[in-house]
């Protein structure tokens, strides 16, 4: 595997805070005509949807989100990836109910913005799908309640960062639903 060398030293920058979990998450209906435009570091600057689609801002249960990108080897020796994301939606309602059928069944791609405003794409080129989607209402007053949601997808490549949030942002739908 000649193609498989380093390049360039990985270094580590100590001159800024940086904190974890996630701020963010948004997700669009994955479509192989989605296009992408890279920038010169090989972040992505632009994203185009298929259709002229929107993503979707998911409101999930404070510090319930996270997101994975693993190695993985199958038994020939075949190496891939696989990016799980994961939160809790707490309202149970119509506006959710009428969005069952898509998450629990469509296939997505995932934007996650971390809380040092990281955005990271999970599933650009096979896409995510739900590997759950379950209801827990808690038994005592301060239990946990909601629908826990996971996604995950086999990909090709490690999840691409984006130039920032407003690449994103830029194509999200702005609809407001108020009750």
């Amino acid at each position: 595997m000649s193609g498989c060398k380093l390049t360039s030293n990985i270094t580590k920058d100590n001159c800024h805070y940086s904190v974890a979990g996630v701020k963010a998450i948004y997700l669009f209906n994955y479509d192989a005509d989605n296009d992408y435009t890279f920038g010169a570091d090989g972040g992505i600057d632009t994203v185009t949807l298929a259709d002229s689609a929107k993503a979707y801002k998911i409101d999930f249960t404070d510090n319930t989100a996270s997101f994975s990108d693993e190695l993985a080897v199958n038994g020939n020796g075949g190496k891939y990836r696989t990016h799980t994301v994961n939160f809790t939606i707490s309202n149970y309602d119509y506006e959710l109910l009428n969005q069952e059928k898509a998450l629990s069944l469509g296939k997505f791609t995932a934007v996650i913005v971390d809380k040092s405003n990281r955005a990271v794409m999970l599933g650009r080129s096979n896409g995510l799908s739900a590997t759950a989607f379950n209801y827990a209402s808690g038994a005592a007053d301060a239990d946990a309640y909601g629908w826990t949601v996971t996604m995950a997808g086999t990909e090709i490549e490690m999840g691409r960062l984006l130039k920032d949030e407003s690449v994103i942002s830029a194509i999200a739908d702005k609809t407001v639903v108020t009750p």
